[in-house]
């Protein structure tokens, strides 16, 4: 676990995310990124030599910018710091995952490239639910829409809010329906409205309550399970 750096004078700018949103400057982030970086060669670099890198940053930081600073400026300087460094391997793992994470946010809105990773069956697509097949047709042309849904929904939703949602910060339940339909698919079930259409076909009052009496313990095991 690296340490954090709040002894190293960090600069008093404000941080311009991609999704648009203003945040506090924070070192910590830069030295969590470059350990996670770290951990993924086979000689990971000291804790010293990473705190190293953060101070050459933040003094780089501080020698160009006064208010405010891109998210992709700082990790600009951080890459330039670390070749100055001669810490290839570790640059080249940080830009990898920086140009990774690019990759994915732009893809989870492309129709095209998730329709692809459903054709060819790819786990994190077809494996979403289980309690469907995916070799089924109708599990297919669910899972299609629900791509497409998801595709839609991540554009109508507030960029920080999709941001947040494909890194995992949060969870926008039902996206393959929702916002770009009224539809969820978890919503509970209109019991009333149910029995109600039940007599309106015909059904005999009588049959309708003894029809519920056996199903009322089901569904009361079901919400206890």
């Amino acid at each position: 676990m690296i340490g954090s750096i709040k002894q190293i004078i960090v600069p008093d700018i404000l941080v311009l995310k991609r999704d648009g949103r203003t945040v506090a400057f924070d070192a910590d982030k830069i030295l969590a990124a470059l350990g996670r970086a770290s951990d993924e060669l086979e000689h990971p670099c000291s804790e010293a030599v990473l705190h190293q890198i953060v101070e050459a940053v933040l003094a780089e930081i501080r020698r160009r910018f006064h208010q405010d600073i891109q998210i992709y400026e700082i990790q600009t300087i951080v890459e330039q710091e670390l070749l100055k460094a001669r810490l290839y391997d570790l640059a080249e793992v940080y830009i990898q995952y920086r140009t990774k994470r690019d990759f994915e946010r732009h893809q989870a809105m492309d129709i095209n490239f998730t329709i692809e990773k459903l054709l060819t069956k790819d786990q994190t697509v077809v494996n979403e639910n289980a309690n469907k097949d995916s070799d089924v047709f109708n599990t297919q042309r669910d899972l299609t829409a629900g791509i497409v849904g998801k595709s839609i929904g991540l554009k109508l939703l507030p960029e920080h809010v999709a941001n947040a949602h494909q890194k995992g910060d949060l969870h926008f339940h039902d996206l393959d329906y929702s916002p770009y339909t009224p539809m969820t698919n978890c919503c509970l079930i209109d019991f009333k409205g149910c029995w109600q259409m039940v007599l309106r076909l015909g059904m005999p009052r009588w049959k309708v309550l003894s029809l519920s009496r056996q199903l009322l313990p089901r569904f009361r095991r079901l919400l206890r399970m």
